[in-house]
């Protein structure tokens, strides 16, 4: 009885993963073709009304600054690695256990987006691994999440943390609340 309950989670599990993913794969479709759309008719308004939408500010020069050897290696390529940098050097910091003690803990800043972000980084890996996602896809992804999360740390986000914490430990839901929710506003 109790091997009958577990494969029947384990399929409940597998199938709703397949369901997450399908509708990422349909809302990626449908996001690609609403802008090939646009871009033929030729209008600059996007057809879809995201349902956050944060100031963007440029993280070229921040980037720039930034060599491989501090960056270090990932497996979605250099740029991603810089981003990666400053992602970790922008949401975490030290702070001393108590005053004289060399001991210290990490703390990080909006930790809701701090542990999305690692949750999707950790997906897309995985997709890749298995062959159920193209790296050149999971780089654009991934880049949209770096880019929307650089971005929003000094942002009011409480509505945001809230839908991430709506969607829970599901990477694939998360992935696409950054993708087709997100709009950043280009301020250069």
């Amino acid at each position: 009885m109790k091997n009958f309950i577990k494969l029947t989670l384990l399929s409940l599990c597998t199938i709703i993963s397949v369901n997450a993913q399908e509708n990422l794969i349909a809302g990626r479709t449908n996001i690609q073709m609403n802008e090939s759309n646009s871009n033929n008719a030729n209008s600059s308004n996007a057809t879809i009304k995201s349902t956050f939408e944060f100031m963007s500010f440029s993280k070229a020069l921040s980037t720039e600054n930034i060599t491989d050897e501090i960056a270090g290696n990932h497996f979605l390529g250099t740029e991603i690695a810089k981003k990666m940098y400053l992602f970790n050097e922008q949401y975490c910091y030290k702070v001393p256990l108590s005053p004289g003690n060399s001991a210290t803990k990490t703390v990080f800043r909006k930790p809701e987006i701090y542990s999305s972000v690692k949750k999707i980084e950790r997906y897309l890996k995985k997709s890749i691994k298995k062959g159920d996602l193209n790296s050149s896809i999971a780089f654009n992804d991934y880049n949209k999440v770096l880019d929307v999360a650089l971005n929003i740390l000094d942002e009011n986000t409480g509505k945001f943390e809230d839908r991430l914490k709506s969607a829970g430990d599901n990477p694939a839901e998360l992935l696409k609340i950054y993708l087709f929710e997100v709009k950043l506003e280009n301020v250069n």
